[in-house]
């Protein structure tokens, strides 16, 4: 059975019941489905009662916490699993220079490719992007690439949702189209970090994003790659749509903000990206682009164990 992260958006509590974990609200009482939940993203207030923490940590769900503005705040894992060898070749990668600047070079090999794939589904070139050659020699250098790529893709996809004046905004975003793009940043920043763990990965030590204390640099390696095709992809088929109206909008000063319905449009939009399937030949089934993350995550390991060499994700299917 295919797995999906599950977002909840009222404030409640997490608690179990025998074998079955129910979510419970002000008005609201509601069995949720663990055999289908690969992940929970709590993006109200939500506690979690040692019951569920228990019974959680038994099925491995992972539950991640968001401000309600949408920041990442912190998770709840299970990670009592041996995983020593995995972090040491992690480091190694990380502070032999030669080796974290192919792994760098192929995340924004990675993020180009599905930069260049969904300006193609919009019917745009990408001329400018597909010009960028992704090298350097240093990482300071391919994040200057990224730059360059980043400042191309956000000029398309204004011309895509036909305002020719986009200006990418954060912190705060200062009109809608931002406010939808932090916000699906930060859950797809929650997805990189599940995927991350997952894969028995250590967040904290990422390739292209130096080690910081302020936030995990491997989830925010992961979720470049994948917010062309999460982020972007939902915000402009639910523009195009006409989801949003200005009442799913709130103004505080020069920034911007979902209001609660809001959110909750932006993310029933997101997950029904996460759920779309394509067919991979090599797996002889169908991958859904949230396990395609997750894959990735997996690649990353295996070339860090020295099994197999480390390739970019590039978009298959047409």
């Amino acid at each position: 059975m295919v797995k999906y992260p599950l977002f909840i958006t009222q404030h409640g509590k997490l608690e179990r019941e025998g074998n079955s974990l129910f979510f419970v609200g002000e008005l609201i009482k509601k069995a949720l489905p663990l055999a289908q939940i690969a992940e929970i993203h709590c993006m109200a207030r939500v506690s979690l009662t040692s019951g569920a923490i228990d019974l959680l940590s038994e099925r491995g769900i992972p539950v991640h916490f968001y401000t309600t503005g949408g920041d990442y705040k912190g998770s709840f894992i299970n990670d009592a699993s041996s995983r020593g060898k995995l972090h040491l070749g992690q480091a190694e990668h990380h502070l032999d220079p030669e080796k974290r600047l192919y792994i760098a070079r192929e995340i924004v090999k990675g993020i180009q490719n599905n930069m260049a794939f969904t300006l193609g589904r919009w019917g745009i070139n990408p001329v400018r992007i597909n010009s960028v050659r992704v090298d350097g020699e240093s990482v300071e250098e391919v994040m200057g690439r990224e730059a360059e790529l980043w400042n191309h893709y956000y000029s398309y996809f204004g011309e895509a949702i036909g305002a020719e004046d986009f200006k990418r905004t954060r912190r705060p975003p200062e009109d809608e189209v931002n406010a939808l793009i932090s916000y699906a940043n930060a859950i797809t920043y929650g997805l990189a970090f599940s995927s991350s763990v997952k894969a028995g990965l250590d967040p904290s030590i990422g390739f292209l994003h130096a080690v910081n204390d302020r936030r995990h640099s491997l989830p925010l390696d992961l979720a470049d790659i994948f917010k062309p095709l999460y982020v972007f992809s939902t915000v402009k088929a639910a523009l195009d749509s006409g989801l949003f109206s200005k009442k799913d909008f709130s103004r505080k000063g020069n920034a911007v903000y979902l209001s609660r319905e809001g959110k909750k449009k932006l993310l029933a939009a997101l997950t029904d990206t996460l759920r779309r399937t394509v067919y991979y030949k090599p797996w002889k089934r169908n991958m859904s682009y949230r396990s395609m993350m997750d894959y990735e995550a997996r690649k990353l390991k295996r070339h860090l164990l020295g099994e197999a060499t480390y390739r970019a994700f590039s978009p298959w299917w047409t």
